[in-house]
């Protein structure tokens, strides 16, 4: 394995067992899940409140149309800094963390029934968040795109929107908790995956050729 594209392979299987465990931890430990049911509870705002309106508008910046203009965004932002690569990487973890995470939803569809939540509970299909997934995607795709010098503003900017996403969800109560994180890792996997094909797709380097080949040129002088 190139010693390049190493460490995003390793932090991408973390994240593959990362998700494992959750998957396990937020479907059959009692504990885990009365924290996930009393956060929930903590979180919840009020039916047909202000800040339930609040939450939904900002809910719904994880909705597909929202998610596709986000996209377009970052993309061109990439095309007019010249970085088609990262450009496209970019598609490939919004669109991949995406469908993972859909189909993972259907796979692992169960209800998770808390009498501590009340009348209003999570869909059977709600791990792993796709509202979050859509967020976090986003966020690593302008992360991946931006440029050294202004990453850590993308980083900032994609922290912030994953987090009002991720609770917003929790405070409709369409998610538990482990559903957003669930989410994030998806993204975050497949941020990583993506940041491995692109080292392992950028060109070597020919200085260190080109420098032998001349010291042998002056040597064979």
């Amino acid at each position: 394995m190139a010693e390049r594209v190493k460490a995003p392979l390793l932090a991408c299987a973390a994240c593959v067992v990362a998700l494992a465990l959750l998957v396990v931890c937020a479907y059959t430990l009692d504990p885990v899940q009365s924290v996930d049911a009393r956060i929930l509870v903590h979180l919840a705002v009020a039916l047909e409140s202000r800040s339930y309106t609040a939450a939904e508008g900002v809910a719904q910046l994880g909705d597909p149309l929202p998610l596709i203009a986000m996209l377009a965004a970052v993309c061109a932002f990439a095309l007019a800094l010249g970085r088609r690569r990262q450009a496209l990487a970019a598609v490939g973890v919004v669109a991949g963390a995406n469908l993972t995470t859909q189909i993972l939803k259907g796979l692992l569809a169960h209800p998770r029934f808390q009498p501590y939540v009340g009348y209003h509970q999570p869909w059977p299909d709600a791990f792993p968040s796709g509202h979050a997934t859509a967020a976090a995607s986003i966020a690593v795709a302008l992360i991946i795109v931006a440029p050294r010098g202004v990453r850590p503003l993308a980083a900032a900017a994609g922290v912030v929107l994953t987090g009002l996403v991720g609770i917003a969800v929790i405070a409709l109560e369409w998610h538990f908790p482990s559903d957003v994180l669930g989410g994030i890792l998806v993204a975050a996997g497949w941020g990583f995956a993506a940041v491995a094909a692109l080292r392992l797709s950028r060109p070597r380097d020919p200085a260190p050729r080109t420098q032998a080949a001349s010291r042998f040129a002056i040597s064979t002088k």
